[in-house]
């Protein structure tokens, strides 16, 4: 039996520079060991923890960032292509390395977008240092807050390159469409519902 020490969480944390939860989070997703006693709680050796330490003071001259870029529809690939061009230059210009990137074709509605389950999925097993979005919207329509949170449980920083929304007038419309076109469903059937959120989305179009 091994008589190395064994370090509290509490004690862990403040070493690594990290909160106790982030410990949790590493713990779960198998990027640090621990040692789990009946009551759940856990306990480190000594030279687990020195490995990590290692490793972040190595990884704390490199700043790890991944990319996230998502347009609405396949008519706007060529925007996409853009908006992965323009983060690529300023994570390079601004001394990122860049682990990743990550798109997606979908609405801002939409959570469970491959692009960025997978990205959120990544930034739980690996050590990241910010997610880089040219717009608040890329990222969600909704929800960016909660997003934000997330991440931070993982010691990762949410990067909004420019503050105001971006200007895709026709995403909102079809994004607000989508929700007309579910409830109506449910209040007057799929077919009439349809109906009704197309002319609706007439005159949202005449307006725009």
């Amino acid at each position: 039996m091994s008589s190395e020490r064994l370090l509290k969480i509490g004690d862990v944390a403040p070493l690594l520079g990290v909160t106790t939860q982030n410990l949790r989070n590493w713990t779960n997703s198998g990027y640090m060991d621990a040692i789990i006693g009946k009551g759940g709680h856990r306990r480190f050796r000594r030279s687990e923890v020195e490995r990590l330490m290692e490793l972040k003071e190595r990884e704390n001259n490199i700043k790890k960032c991944l990319l996230y870029c998502r347009v609405s529809t396949s008519i706007q690939k060529e925007n996409l292509e853009r908006q992965i061009e323009r983060l690529r230059s300023f994570a390079i210009s601004n001394g990122f390395t860049i682990e990743g990137i990550y798109k997606d074709i979908a609405s801002g509605m939409n959570f469970k977008r491959r692009g960025l389950l997978k990205l959120l999925n990544y930034c739980q097993k690996h050590r990241i240092n910010t997610v880089i979005v040219e717009y608040k919207d890329r990222l969600a329509r909704f929800g960016v807050d909660l997003l934000k949170e997330f991440l931070s449980s993982f010691g990762t920083e949410l990067l909004i390159i420019n503050a105001v929304d971006s200007d895709y007038k026709q995403e909102i419309i079809d994004d607000v469409i989508s929700i007309i076109i579910h409830f109506s469903s449910r209040l007057y059937g799929k077919r009439k519902g349809r109906s009704k959120a197309n002319k609706i989305k007439k005159e949202l179009l005449k307006e725009s």
